[in-house]
């Protein structure tokens, strides 16, 4: 393959990729802290999810901060139907990667910090038990989305792929890229193509839909990793060697 008709050789590989909502990244984690304090019968602290995701702070204009994503969500969905209009109905519809059930985490994790705050208990720190650095992790399964993106389709803003799950524009993902060293990257979703059924994708789990993200580097470190990725793949260019002069001038016979 020729890219931008370069003469460079270009090595186009395929890389398995897993998607899902940050919003359920973000509620995931809560919930598996409450349980986790609650079975160790300490005080529930999530100080440091909530400083990982910037939750507590105000969106600058060049950092998309993830809490985007709960606001997002819902106008997606808005203009989405809007778009539909009377060609499907709201109840018709079949469940969105992005709907969510049930109460948010985040809001009843502070009303059990309150409660405890108003018994007198140290909710500020977190409890040697949980005295670790946070990592992130993916949501339940149910929640996650496979498929696939080719090497040549990924650049320092946007990612291209091809995954089994509808997404929304203007929803804020995680994207997680399967390799030895998996890495997660955040970005916002520019558009979502559906595949027509005679499409000519040939894979063992046939992806319905042409995703388009734009990287959003919400998290720290994100913009330095992809960039580490991407260098790691260009392809290595052999420079050929100029031919001496002296070998120019014996086959001119001079």
């Amino acid at each position: 393959m020729i890219y931008n008709k370069s003469g460079h050789p270009v090595e186009v590989k395929k890389i398995s990729v897993r998607l899902w909502c940050l919003r359920h990244e973000i509620e995931s984690a809560i919930e598996r802290r409450m349980k986790e304090c609650e079975a160790a019968g300490v005080p529930l602290y999530i100080e440091d999810i909530k400083k990982f995701y910037s939750l507590n702070s105000t969106p600058e204009v060049d950092n998309v901060v993830p809490l985007r994503a709960v606001e997002e969500e819902k106008d997606g969905m808005s203009s989405l139907l809007e778009e539909v209009g009377e060609e499907s109905k709201p109840e018709e519809a079949a469940p969105e990667a992005g709907a969510t059930e049930g109460s948010d985490p985040l809001a009843e994790a502070q009303e059990i910090i309150a409660e405890q705050t108003l018994q007198g208990l140290d909710t500020k720190k977190p409890n040697p038990i949980l005295d670790r650095p946070y990592q992130r992790q993916a949501p339940d399964l149910d929640k996650v989305s496979y498929g696939f993106v080719l090497l040549s389709d990924i650049n320092m803003e946007f990612i291209l792929s091809f995954t089994k799950d509808k997404y929304l524009q203007g929803q804020s993902v995680t994207v997680e890229f399967l390799i030895p060293q998996s890495f997660m990257m955040t970005a916002d979703i520019t558009y979502c193509h559906h595949y027509a059924m005679r499409s000519k994708i040939i894979s063992t789990t046939k992806p319905d839909y042409r995703l388009q993200c734009r990287f959003g580097f919400a998290i720290p470190g994100e913009r330095d990793t992809l960039r580490n990725f991407l260098k790691s793949i260009e392809p290595t260019v052999v420079e050929k060697k100029k031919a001496k002069k002296a070998e120019e001038d014996d086959s001119l016979g001079l």
